[in-house]
């Protein structure tokens, strides 16, 4: 039956490891998308940072909600995009 588990569909693999991180706890390490985003260059503190949502240098030069670029993408444009923005911003990390 849909809809008893109280488990809620999150817009991307990213926001949903963030969900996860904050109800069941867990090393990213452990995790497979946490693995692959570690293996891909992005350090666990802009992992942890990230996990909050915070406004962050766009393609485009403005600034966004890390969750509002990764919304509706498959995991490889998300593990992507993510690579992108990582490179974006690495000076401010």
């Amino acid at each position: 039956k849909g809809g008893e588990s109280g488990a809620l569909p999150s817009p991307s693999q990213f926001e949903g490891r963030a969900e996860k991180s904050i109800w069941r706890g867990g090393s990213l390490s452990e995790d497979a998308f946490g693995k692959a985003l570690l293996d891909a260059g992005l350090s666990e503190a802009t992992i942890k940072e990230w996990s909050v949502d915070p406004r962050v240098e766009q393609p485009d030069g403005s600034k966004g909600s890390v969750f509002d670029a990764l919304e509706d993408m498959d995991v490889k444009e998300c593990m992507a995009k993510l690579v992108e923005l990582n490179e974006l911003n690495a000076d401010h990390i």
